[in-house]
């Protein structure tokens, strides 16, 4: 066995021992259920109710929550079933009145106070004891209030983050991480077992890294540290690759780019000799990429100094956050895996040798399309180079006359070779239901095709495997509205953290009083939270604005509507909890009170998280929790300025048991969203 097989066979085995762990941890954790939350219990209740009294199967009302303050009730039901039967009229004529009947019951009671028709619609007002009771039930559920058992059936596999080994964290790692990891929490708050993997990309032109590196090792400038060292192999790549590859004159270079050639290849003088030495160095990086595929010990042992090097530095960004994963697997431990699954491709028919003779058929093909005004010339053209390109590769045919390359024409594997031994790995060791890659939407073309093709050979199933491609916006200029450059948007992404720990370290240090370690933790929380919530209270494809030239006015801003605002919320009920210094009274010992209209949509709000986290989860949405987070703590912060929970040292009891239920609820939200609420608030 070559040295690469058995770091991957070692890999194996420590994989596996995890696994092991996660699902013995998963087995033994607590999960509520989410029929026995409030709102899904009463939503039950009136179902079952009203399906008894119809007869004729499962009757299902729409529930719609509303405010009672301007539609005179806490839940409107809809009647989609019946009002097919012959629209409102018939509805309001043949259904109406027993279906009132049966919700002015006894069996209903405790929960439904006034009943209120208008036209086609039932408007629920909710009993004060129901409501108080309800907060009451968030508290009991304490930090597993919201979690449920809607996906417990389900195995999650989320890939995100994926930077690529000997370059730099560019803008959509930043957001892969924030998102991906979110999701994690989702899907994970939903009973599901997840496996977060964060795939790097330690395979794919590491031969040019290889070789670069002993190659150029005497002439990389003093001090500069060994991860360095390969970000300047890269440059020298892309350097070289705009002369040779774009035909971009020597002329048109920077200043830095042609020193950057001098220095590493002094003897060149023009182009043409550029092009002559280029490709000498790509013909020996590709021998060095082969050495490396088969586990030649002399490349494997510098690969693994540099993909050491490279996660060491991926770490402070991470470290930054506050994220970890699951598992950081590389493309190299997929690699033996792909190539094999192509060979039982080609042997099965389900993948084929792309030979001349079947482009000569595509290129025909896209000829006639030409001549029938169905493409244009230049898509011709284009389409044309990529299918003389393909001859002697391997492909996977797939509909529409598609063809998905999976190995190149001289043996050696490709992204899409080591994707779909990741597919089948996974699948072997995870056995996952749910495979999600969250990934920029450039890759939308790859993923579409990856998936297809995972099907067509019959790794997987639509049925007992899902797919999923969840790509998000840019980062963008906030004056301009231009997409920021992957350089640009790493620098003022850190840029920003920094400058907002040290205002919300001066704003901390003033209003309260800790340790240093205290302040300083508190003001990373606060800098993390506002830049996580508000990338994650907009849709994942929406851009997210960044002023880089304003940074004081962009820190406010991310404060008042961000995850600072919600924390400081958080806050504010923990304060009053910890002001009054004891257990609040429990519901069923409360006789006297009244639950007012501002009261009663802040408890159904409550009530709502955990279906929102559910709806989040389904829609792999972050937004969807986010901003029903906000809504709350907006009417929680009215609420506390209105009705005040201790007055002259004399506590309400409801509203202290309203008030930690809000707490609980809004901390537990948060921690989904990968937000904590410092203790130095």
């Amino acid at each position: 066995m070559n040295e690469l097989a058995e770091i991957n066979q070692r890999r194996r085995r420590e994989i596996e021992a995890f696994r092991d762990r996660q699902v013995a941890a998963h087995q033994d954790a607590f999960v509520p259920k989410l029929v026995d939350y409030p709102l899904p219990t009463v939503k039950r209740r009136i179902t079952e109710a009203l399906s008894e009294r119809w007869g004729e199967g499962w009757l299902i009302p729409q529930f719609d929550l509303i405010e009672r303050d301007r539609y005179g009730g806490d839940i409107a039901l809809k009647f989609p079933q019946l009002l097919r039967e012959g629209g409102p009229k018939v509805f309001i004529q043949k259904h109406l009145p027993w279906i009132v009947e049966v919700l002015s019951g006894s069996a209903l009671a405790d929960v439904i106070a006034r009943i209120e028709t208008k036209g086609m619609y039932i408007n629920l007002t909710l009993s004060d004891r129901w409501l108080l009771d309800s907060a009451q039930a968030v508290a009991e559920f304490g930090d597993a209030f919201g979690g449920n058992d809607s996906h417990s059936e389900r195995t999650f596999v989320v890939d995100y983050s994926s930077p690529n080994v000997a370059k730099v964290l560019h803008a959509g790692h930043i957001r892969s991480t924030i998102i991906g990891h979110v999701l994690s929490n989702l899907y994970e708050a939903c009973g599901a077992l997840v496996y977060r993997v964060n795939h790097i990309n330690d395979f794919g032109g590491f031969g040019f890294t290889l070789e670069g590196y002993r190659r150029f090792e005497e002439q990389f400038p003093e001090h500069v540290s060994a991860n360095e060292r390969l970000l300047e192999i890269y440059r020298i790549r892309r350097t070289a690759e705009r002369i040779v590859d774009d035909s971009t004159p020597f002329e048109a270079l920077s200043a830095d780019e042609r020193a950057l050639l001098a220095r590493y290849f002094p003897e060149v003088g023009s182009t043409a000799e550029l092009t002559a030495c280029y490709r000498e160095f790509v013909a020996a990086s590709d021998a060095r990429f082969a050495a490396l595929e088969a586990g030649d010990a002399h490349e494997v042992e510098l690969w693994r100094r540099m993909v050491g090097w490279s996660l060491a530095d991926f770490e402070q960004f991470y470290n930054a956050l506050n994220i970890r994963f699951d598992l950081i697997i590389g493309e190299s431990f997929y690699a033996e895996a792909g190539q094999a699954l192509v060979d039982a491709c080609l042997a099965a028919g389900t993948a084929v040798i792309y030979t001349q003779a079947l482009a000569d058929e595509d290129l025909g093909a896209l000829e006639d399309k030409c001549l029938a005004g169905e493409i244009t010339e230049a898509e011709r053209d284009s389409l044309a180079r990529l299918i003389r390109k393909d001859v002697g590769a391997v492909v996977v045919p797939l509909e529409n006359g598609e063809r998905y390359v999976v190995r190149r024409a001289d043996g050696r594997s490709i992204y899409a070779t080591r994707d779909l031994g990741a597919i089948e790995l996974r699948g072997e060791i995870f056995a996952p239901t749910d495979s999600i890659y969250v990934v920029g939407q450039e890759q939308q073309v790859h993923f579409d095709r990856l998936f297809r093709a995972a099907y067509a050979v019959a790794l997987a199933t639509p049925e007992r495997l899902r797919f999923q491609h969840l790509y998000f916006g840019f980062y963008v200029n906030a004056k301009t509205g231009k997409k920021l450059s992957s350089r640009d948007t790493v620098a003022n992404v850190n840029h920003l953290l920094a400058a907002s720990f040290e205002h919300f370290r001066a704003r901390l240090s003033e209003r309260a009083e800790q340790t240093e370690d205290e302040f300083d933790r508190a003001a990373h929380e606060l800098a993390v939270g506002s830049l996580v919530f508000n990338d994650l209270k907009q849709d994942m494809k929406t851009a997210v604005e960044i002023d880089a030239t304003e940074l004081t006015a962009t820190i406010a801003a991310f404060e008042k509507s961000g995850g600072a605002y919600m924390v400081y919320s958080a806050c504010r009920a923990r304060s009053i909890l910890r002001k009054y210094g004891r257990k609040p009274v429990p519901a069923e010992q409360i006789d006297d009170f009244e639950i007012d209209d501002q009261e009663a949509v802040l408890l159904l709000k409550l009530q709502q998280i955990p279906e929102k986290i559910v709806a989040a989860a389904d829609q792999s949405n972050p937004a969807v929790l986010v901003r029903h987070l906000l809504d709350t703590a907006a009417i929680y912060n009215s609420y506390y300025m209105r009705a005040p929970v201790i007055s002259a040292g004399v506590a309400n009891p409801a509203r202290l048991l309203i008030t930690q239920a809000v707490q609980q609820a809004l901390v537990n939200g948060l921690r989904l969203c990968h937000v904590e609420c410092p203790a130095a608030i």
